[in-house]
């Protein structure tokens, strides 16, 4: 908490209530008081500074109407993201958190960032790549706050981290990660309908043993692609019963999909996406002497902006499968809009965004 030095005159009201506001304007912009943050109260103000509670309500009030700090009932002044104004060089922040293991700013994280670069340079902004990862929360807050970032993207379901985010004030959106019950915007691709659509696709293509290959449970994403699947499933009175789902990662998928395609009940039409299986699936077809879209048909998934390599990869082992796309360059600019509103206003309810899924033919 701030300690205040008796910085201002007793002289009469106005003239105090406005060298009040300057000194702390000063304080909140030279980042002494980090947004997020709460102010002393009027009672403690008034008596650092040796005036009237009334005169410090009256400065407060100048702060608050030029944003830079917020009335919260019961709780005092709250020092807002204005303070941090990315159009004088503060960054915005776009928080990984990468699981135990995994390689950090893999292709896909990596091409989100460069998109938040790219989206932030059209505004004149800057961004800071902060790795969450194994680190503790604190750490991360830390690292945040001495920055003074301007906003924060949040690519992590660390409930605790988000959490800190959310009790610091600090401008918020979850991009291409998200939790049921997030406080904040989310950004997302359109999981269900991508899903529905490649569902949709095999139905169309005549196929009545379909099967999942993927995680089902494990994430936001999943449980909504594996919906979207089920309902368009049902849409056209077919199921997908247990024996059709195979729950796999990217680790071993080769050899689970080994073993669904060499069942002799084997499906004729694999919904599987998520890039690396569906390459790999590819791969074990092509291995065990089957043809993509005359023996087997398979839908996959990937960026938009991946969908070449996407391509020449599946193509070293025959005809290229349709895959569900959607554009990481869409989300970027999404998320920057999405925390440039939340700027102006921290206290909207929180939307959910879609970014648009289409399937695109091999």
């Amino acid at each position: 908490m701030m300690t205040q030095p008796n910085t201002v005159p007793r002289t009469n009201g106005g003239r105090a209530a406005a060298r009040l506001a300057t000194y702390l304007r000063s304080e909140i912009t030279e980042g002494r008081i980090p947004a997020g943050q709460f102010l002393r109260t009027e009672r403690q103000l008034a008596a650092d500074h040796g005036i009237a509670r009334m005169t410090v309500r009256r400065a407060l009030k100048t702060l608050e109407s030029e944003g830079l700090v917020g009335a919260e009932p019961r709780h005092g002044y709250r020092v807002l993201a204005r303070a941090t104004d990315p159009d004088r060089g503060f960054p915005v922040a776009y928080v990984l958190g990468a699981p135990a293991g995994a390689k950090t700013w893999d292709g896909l994280h990596s091409g989100i960032l460069n998109s938040f670069q790219r989206a932030a340079d059209v505004r004149g902004w800057s961004v800071l790549a902060v790795n969450s990862g194994e680190r503790a929360q604190a750490e991360v807050m830390e690292q945040l706050g001495a920055a003074r970032v301007a906003g924060v993207a949040l690519d992590t379901i660390d409930r605790e981290l988000i959490d800190q985010v959310r009790r610091a004030g600090m401008p918020a959106v979850m991009v291409d990660a998200w939790l049921e019950d997030a406080p904040f915007d989310l950004i997302l691709q359109d999981n269900y309908r991508g899903a529905y659509l490649a569902a949709q696709h095999l139905v169309e293509r005549g196929h009545k043993r379909i099967a999942w290959m993927g995680s089902i449970g494990e994430t936001g994403h999943s449980r909504e692609r594996f919906a979207g699947a089920v309902a368009a499933l049902i849409a056209a009175g077919l199921e997908l019963p247990p024996e059709m789902r195979c729950r796999t990662g990217d680790a071993d998928c080769r050899e689970k999909a080994r073993e669904m395609l060499g069942r002799a009940d084997r499906p004729t039409g694999i919904i599987a996406p998520w890039r690396g299986i569906s390459l790999a699936l590819a791969a074990e077809a092509a291995d065990q002497g089957l043809v993509l879209g005359r023996d087997l048909d398979i839908v996959g998934w990937c960026p938009e902006e991946d969908y070449e390599d996407y391509r020449r990869r599946a193509a070293e082992h025959g005809p290229v499968p349709p895959a569900v796309v959607w554009s990481i360059d869409h989300m970027a600019r999404m998320g920057i809009s999405r925390l440039s509103e939340r700027r102006r206003d921290l206290y909207l309810p929180p939307i959910r965004l879609s970014v648009p899924t289409r399937l695109r033919e091999g």
